[in-house]
Protein backbone atom coordinates (compact mmCIF):
# COMPACT_ATOMS: atom_id res chain seq x y z
CA UNK A 1 0.00 0.00 0.00
CA UNK A 2 2.78 2.46 0.94
CA UNK A 3 4.56 1.65 -2.32
CA UNK A 4 1.48 2.72 -4.31
CA UNK A 5 1.09 5.94 -2.28
CA UNK A 6 4.81 6.71 -2.65
CA UNK A 7 4.70 6.04 -6.42
CA UNK A 8 1.68 8.33 -6.85
CA UNK A 9 3.35 11.11 -4.83
CA UNK A 10 6.54 10.85 -6.93
CA UNK A 11 4.54 10.93 -10.17
CA UNK A 12 2.64 14.05 -9.07
CA UNK A 13 5.86 15.75 -7.98
CA UNK A 14 7.58 15.02 -11.30
CA UNK A 15 4.57 16.23 -13.29
CA UNK A 16 4.52 19.51 -11.37
CA UNK A 17 8.26 20.11 -11.84
CA UNK A 18 8.31 19.39 -15.57
CA UNK A 19 5.33 21.57 -16.51
CA UNK A 20 7.49 24.52 -17.53
CA UNK A 21 11.18 23.63 -17.22
CA UNK A 22 11.99 24.98 -20.69
CA UNK A 23 12.94 28.66 -20.35
CA UNK A 24 11.75 29.16 -23.90
CA UNK A 25 8.22 28.35 -22.78
CA UNK A 26 8.10 30.78 -19.87
CA UNK A 27 6.08 33.84 -20.72
CA UNK A 28 5.28 32.72 -24.28
CA UNK A 29 1.69 31.76 -23.62
CA UNK A 30 0.38 33.96 -20.86
CA UNK A 31 0.98 37.59 -20.01
CA UNK A 32 1.32 39.05 -16.55
CA UNK A 33 -2.45 39.18 -15.97
CA UNK A 34 -3.27 35.81 -17.53
CA UNK A 35 -3.92 37.30 -20.98
CA UNK A 36 -2.71 35.49 -24.07
CA UNK A 37 0.25 37.35 -25.44
CA UNK A 38 0.66 36.91 -29.19
CA UNK A 39 4.30 36.97 -30.23
CA UNK A 40 7.15 36.88 -27.78
CA UNK A 41 10.10 38.51 -29.46
CA UNK A 42 12.56 38.59 -26.56
CA UNK A 43 15.78 37.10 -27.99
CA UNK A 44 16.54 35.43 -24.66
CA UNK A 45 13.24 33.51 -24.90
CA UNK A 46 13.71 32.21 -28.46
CA UNK A 47 14.35 28.46 -28.13
CA UNK A 48 17.78 27.38 -29.36
CA UNK A 49 17.77 25.84 -32.81
CA UNK A 50 14.60 27.57 -34.01
CA UNK A 51 14.95 29.39 -37.31
CA UNK A 52 12.75 31.34 -39.67
CA UNK A 53 9.39 32.84 -38.79
CA UNK A 54 8.75 30.29 -35.97
CA UNK A 55 11.80 31.73 -34.15
CA UNK A 56 10.11 35.14 -34.04
CA UNK A 57 7.50 34.07 -31.48
CA UNK A 58 4.05 32.58 -31.46
CA UNK A 59 2.19 32.68 -34.77
CA UNK A 60 -0.51 35.30 -35.24
CA UNK A 61 -3.40 33.94 -37.28
CA UNK A 62 -6.12 36.59 -37.19
CA UNK A 63 -6.38 40.34 -37.50
CA UNK A 64 -8.26 40.50 -34.20
CA UNK A 65 -5.34 38.78 -32.49
CA UNK A 66 -2.81 41.09 -34.15
CA UNK A 67 -4.63 44.33 -33.36
CA UNK A 68 -5.26 43.23 -29.77
CA UNK A 69 -1.56 42.49 -29.29
CA UNK A 70 -0.45 45.79 -30.86
CA UNK A 71 -2.93 47.63 -28.64
CA UNK A 72 -1.70 45.77 -25.54
CA UNK A 73 1.97 46.56 -26.26
CA UNK A 74 1.60 50.18 -27.40
CA UNK A 75 -1.53 51.32 -25.58
CA UNK A 76 -2.71 52.64 -28.96
CA UNK A 77 -4.26 51.20 -32.16
CA UNK A 78 -7.85 52.08 -31.31
CA UNK A 79 -10.57 51.39 -33.89
CA UNK A 80 -8.53 49.40 -36.44
CA UNK A 81 -9.96 49.58 -39.94
CA UNK A 82 -9.77 46.44 -42.10
CA UNK A 83 -9.03 47.28 -45.72
CA UNK A 84 -9.18 45.62 -49.12
CA UNK A 85 -6.62 45.13 -51.91
CA UNK A 86 -7.47 48.43 -53.62
CA UNK A 87 -6.86 50.32 -50.38
CA UNK A 88 -3.59 48.44 -49.92
CA UNK A 89 -2.48 49.57 -53.38
CA UNK A 90 -3.40 53.16 -52.50
CA UNK A 91 -1.60 52.92 -49.15
CA UNK A 92 1.62 51.39 -50.52
CA UNK A 93 1.76 53.07 -53.91
CA UNK A 94 2.17 51.40 -57.31
CA UNK A 95 5.77 50.17 -56.92
CA UNK A 96 5.61 48.90 -53.37
CA UNK A 97 2.28 47.12 -53.86
CA UNK A 98 4.00 45.03 -56.57
CA UNK A 99 6.67 44.07 -54.04
CA UNK A 100 4.46 43.28 -51.07
CA UNK A 101 0.87 42.89 -52.34
CA UNK A 102 1.02 39.32 -53.71
CA UNK A 103 2.00 37.96 -50.29
CA UNK A 104 -0.60 39.76 -48.14
CA UNK A 105 -3.66 37.79 -47.01
CA UNK A 106 -5.29 40.51 -44.86
CA UNK A 107 -4.40 43.96 -43.74
CA UNK A 108 -5.77 46.73 -41.59
CA UNK A 109 -4.66 50.12 -40.36
CA UNK A 110 -4.72 51.90 -37.05
CA UNK A 111 -3.11 54.98 -35.57
CA UNK A 112 0.05 54.63 -33.47
CA UNK A 113 2.13 57.72 -32.85
CA UNK A 114 3.71 59.16 -34.90
CA UNK A 115 1.69 57.36 -37.64
CA UNK A 116 -1.90 58.31 -38.44
CA UNK A 117 -2.22 55.02 -40.35
CA UNK A 118 0.08 52.12 -39.55
CA UNK A 119 -0.42 49.04 -41.71
CA UNK A 120 -0.91 45.69 -39.98
CA UNK A 121 -0.38 42.75 -42.34
CA UNK A 122 -1.20 39.04 -42.13
CA UNK A 123 0.38 36.42 -44.40
CA UNK A 124 -1.21 33.20 -45.63
CA UNK A 125 0.72 30.05 -44.65
CA UNK A 126 3.85 29.84 -46.79
CA UNK A 127 3.64 33.42 -48.06
CA UNK A 128 6.10 34.87 -45.56
CA UNK A 129 8.69 32.46 -46.95
CA UNK A 130 7.61 33.28 -50.52
CA UNK A 131 8.23 36.98 -49.79
CA UNK A 132 11.77 36.12 -48.65
CA UNK A 133 12.39 34.11 -51.84
CA UNK A 134 11.06 36.98 -53.97
CA UNK A 135 13.22 39.52 -52.16
CA UNK A 136 16.39 37.46 -52.39
CA UNK A 137 15.87 36.91 -56.13
CA UNK A 138 15.16 40.62 -56.63
CA UNK A 139 18.36 41.67 -54.86
CA UNK A 140 20.43 39.10 -56.73
CA UNK A 141 19.02 40.19 -60.12
CA UNK A 142 19.25 43.91 -59.33
CA UNK A 143 15.47 44.44 -59.59
CA UNK A 144 15.44 45.40 -55.90
CA UNK A 145 18.05 47.68 -54.36
CA UNK A 146 17.49 47.27 -50.63
CA UNK A 147 15.97 45.09 -47.93
CA UNK A 148 12.26 45.30 -47.01
CA UNK A 149 11.33 48.19 -44.75
CA UNK A 150 8.61 46.30 -42.87
CA UNK A 151 9.09 44.71 -39.42
CA UNK A 152 8.17 41.03 -39.18
CA UNK A 153 6.80 38.62 -36.61
CA UNK A 154 5.60 35.04 -37.06
CA UNK A 155 2.92 35.24 -39.75
CA UNK A 156 2.55 39.02 -39.76
CA UNK A 157 4.29 42.35 -40.28
CA UNK A 158 3.83 46.05 -39.65
CA UNK A 159 4.58 48.57 -42.36
CA UNK A 160 6.70 50.93 -40.25
CA UNK A 161 9.95 49.08 -39.62
CA UNK A 162 11.46 51.36 -36.95
CA UNK A 163 8.25 51.38 -34.90
CA UNK A 164 7.98 47.61 -35.28
CA UNK A 165 11.53 46.90 -34.16
CA UNK A 166 11.73 49.52 -31.41
CA UNK A 167 8.27 49.41 -29.83
CA UNK A 168 6.98 45.96 -30.78
CA UNK A 169 10.22 43.95 -30.67
CA UNK A 170 9.82 42.72 -34.26
CA UNK A 171 12.60 42.00 -36.77
CA UNK A 172 13.66 43.34 -40.15
CA UNK A 173 14.23 40.91 -43.02
CA UNK A 174 17.73 41.32 -44.43
CA UNK A 175 18.63 39.49 -47.63
CA UNK A 176 21.73 41.53 -48.24
CA UNK A 177 24.39 42.08 -45.58
CA UNK A 178 23.94 45.02 -43.25
CA UNK A 179 26.89 45.97 -41.10
CA UNK A 180 25.35 46.24 -37.64
CA UNK A 181 27.58 44.17 -35.36
CA UNK A 182 25.27 44.37 -32.32
CA UNK A 183 22.11 43.31 -34.16
CA UNK A 184 20.17 40.29 -32.87
CA UNK A 185 19.82 37.93 -35.84
CA UNK A 186 17.90 34.73 -36.51
CA UNK A 187 18.29 32.73 -39.74
CA UNK A 188 15.30 33.36 -41.99
CA UNK A 189 13.35 30.58 -43.73
CA UNK A 190 15.38 31.08 -46.91
CA UNK A 191 19.14 30.63 -47.02
CA UNK A 192 20.76 33.98 -47.70
CA UNK A 193 18.34 35.98 -45.55
CA UNK A 194 18.19 36.70 -41.81
CA UNK A 195 15.70 38.26 -39.47
CA UNK A 196 17.47 41.02 -37.57
CA UNK A 197 16.72 43.56 -34.89
CA UNK A 198 19.19 46.41 -34.37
Amino acid sequence: MWRIVRALACALLLAGCSASDDPGDQGDQVGGHGHHRAPNNDPQLIPAGKVGAPALGQPVESMDELTAWVREVTGECADPAEADAAELADYLGPTRVEWYGPFVAEWATCGIEPHDRLGLVLFEPGQQRALQEFWLRGLESGELAENPDWAFGNGFAVTAGPLGTQRLGLHYLWCEPVDLPDAHTVPADVEGCVYARP
